[in-house]
C-alpha cells in the first residue's frame, strides 16, 4: 500500500524476515523520531485491513492520543460536554438519534446542574450519594434514576480511562438497585389469551396484530411498519417444518414516521405457516405496501383505537372492564411479554435475544445476535407451547374475516334482545 501522509495510519507488507502473513502498521505519532509508531502484526490478506484498524484503535485508546486528554478539563461540566460529544459521535451508527438525545438531555437537566461546578480532582462517593438523593427529591421514576446513575458511572469511567481523574468516585459502598418491574402486567392464565384469540374480534386488524405479537414478541411499532415484502416463506422441509420468516427492518412512530427498529439493528423472527395463512386475508385488505392499514386500507392502523378495542375484548373474556384491564397495565406489550415468558426454558437466551431484539449486557451492538435458519425448528417447537393441536386445527378451519362478521352479527343480535 502506498504511503499517504494525510492518513493517521497505513499498513503494508513487511519485507523483513519474510512471511506472507506478516504486515507492518505505521501510526502517525509526533512523539516518535520518524513521526510514525510501527507495529508488526500477522494476518491473512483478507483480514489485514480489519486487524490494522483494530490495532490502530487499541493504540489510540491506550496512549490517549485524543483531543479530550490534551484539553485536560478541570470541572465536571467541561469534561461532561466533551464526553457527550465523543459519546454521540461513537454511537451514531449503532444507536437511534433519539436515544442519544435522551442521554444528553439527562446529563444537561440533572447531572451538570448537580455536579457541574465541582472539580474533577475533589469528587468523592458522597457527591454521588448527594446526586442520587437530588434525583429522588425531584420525583423522578426509579427507572430514570437508575439510568442517570448508570450514565454518571460511564462518564467517570471514561474520565479515568483518558487520564482526567486518578480514580472514579463510585466505590463498593455505593449500591444502586435495579428498578422493580411492573406487577400484574400479564394475566396469570395463558388460556385467557387463547380464548380471546379464538373467540373472534369485532376488528380483525386487532386479532391479526395480536397473533403476530403473541407468536413473535415483536413491538407494535415494528408490526405497524411491516410490509408485504417482509414475509418470506421458508420451504426447506429437510431441516424444518414449513414456516414464514419475518424481516424486521423498520418501525413506525405514532406520527407514522419511519425509523429503524428500536435497537438500531435489523433482525429476523419466525412464525408457523398456519399463523401467516390465518392473518393473510387481513394483510390482503391493505391497498398499500403495508401489511396492516386502516379500514380504508390507506394508512397504518391506529394504536390508540386498536388498544382500546384490545382491552375491551380481553375484558369480555376475563370478566373485567376495559378500565380495569388498563389499570393492570395490560396492552399489546403484554403479548410480547407473554411470548418471552413462554419461550423461557424452551429456547436458549441468545436465540430469545435475537428474536425479541434485546441488547445484551455482555455483547456489543456491533456483534448483535441474528436468528439463523438452523434455529427455525427450535423456534417452531418452542411456539407449540402457545397453542395445542386442537386450537391449531380450529384456526386452520376458520377465516379471520368470517369470524369478525360472525362476531358483529352476534353482538348486534345480543343488543336487540
Amino acid at each position: 500500500m502506498a504511503r499517504v501522509n494525510s492518513e493517521p495510519y497505513y499498513y503494508s507488507k513487511a519485507n523483513i524476515n519474510g512471511g506472507k502473513d506478516r504486515y507492518v502498521l505505521a501510526i502517525r505519532d509526533s512523539s516518535k523520531r520518524s513521526g510514525y509508531k510501527q507495529i508488526i502484526f500477522h494476518a491473512s490478506r483478507r483480514e489485514a485491513g480489519i486487524k490494522a484498524k483494530e490495532l490502530f484503535d487499541e493504540y489510540m485508546k491506550k496512549n490517549a492520543l485524543v483531543e479530550e486528554k490534551k484539553e485536560k478539563p478541570v470541572t465536571v461540566a467541561s469534561a461532561c460536554r466533551i464526553f457527550m460529544t465523543r459519546r454521540a459521535t461513537g454511537r451514531k451508527e449503532i444507536c437511534q438519534n433519539h436515544s442519544i438525545l435522551q442521554v444528553s438531555a439527562r446529563f444537561e437537566n440533572h447531572f451538570i446542574p448537580a455536579l457541574g461546578k465541582k472539580k474533577l480532582s475533589v469528587l468523592s462517593v458522597e457527591d454521588i450519594h448527594a446526586y442520587k438523593k437530588s434525583l429522588v427529591r425531584k420525583g423522578l421514576a426509579d427507572k430514570t434514576v437508575h439510568y442517570c446513575i448508570d450514565e454518571a458511572r460511564e462518564f467517570f469511567d471514561y474520565c479515568v480511562e483518558v487520564g482526567w481523574m486518578e480514580h472514579t468516585p463510585f466505590d463498593s459502598t455505593f449500591k444502586m438497585a435495579r428498578p422493580k418491574p411492573k406487577k400484574n402486567r400479564i394475566p396469570g392464565n395463558i388460556d385467557d389469551y387463547r380464548k380471546m384469540l379464538k373467540k373472534g374480534w369485532n376488528n380483525p386488524f386487532n386479532q391479526a396484530v395480536s397473533m403476530i405479537c403473541f407468536f413473535t414478541g415483536m413491538r407494535v411499532s415494528e408490526i405497524r411498519a411491516l410490509k408485504k415484502e417482509d414475509f418470506e416463506p421458508y420451504y426447506d422441509k429437510s431441516e424444518c417444518e414449513d414456516c414464514v420468516v419475518l424481516h424486521i427492518r423498520r418501525s413506525l412512530t405514532e406520527k407514522n414516521k419511519e425509523k429503524s427498529p428500536k435497537n438500531g439493528r435489523e433482525r429476523l423472527t419466525v412464525i408457523p405457516r398456519w399463523v401467516y395463512e390465518f392473518i393473510l386475508p387481513v394483510i390482503n385488505l391493505s391497498r398499500t405496501t403495508l401489511c396492516f392499514s386502516n379500514t380504508q386500507g390507506k394508512k397504518p392502523i391506529s394504536i390508540d383505537k386498536n388498544l382500546y378495542q384490545f382491552r375491551k375484548e380481553l375484558g369480555l373474556v376475563t370478566g373485567m372492564t376495559p378500565d380495569e384491564v388498563k389499570n393492570l397495565g395490560i396492552d399489546f406489550h403484554s403479548l410480547r411479554k407473554m411470548f418471552n415468558s413462554m419461550m423461557t426454558g424452551t429456547l436458549s437466551s441468545d436465540i430469545r435475544r435475537g428474536i425479541l431484539g434485546w441488547t445484551s449486557e455482555n455483547v456489543a451492538l456491533e456483534h448483535y445476535f441474528q436468528v439463523l435458519p438452523i434455529h427455525y425448528q427450535k423456534i417452531l417447537d418452542a411456539q407449540k407451547v402457545l397453542f395445542n393441536d386442537e386450537s391449531i386445527e380450529w384456526f386452520k378451519a376458520h377465516n379471520i374475516l368470517d369470524l369478525s362478521d360472525e362476531y358483529k352479527t352476534s353482538r348486534k343480535r345480543h343488543k336487540e334482545e
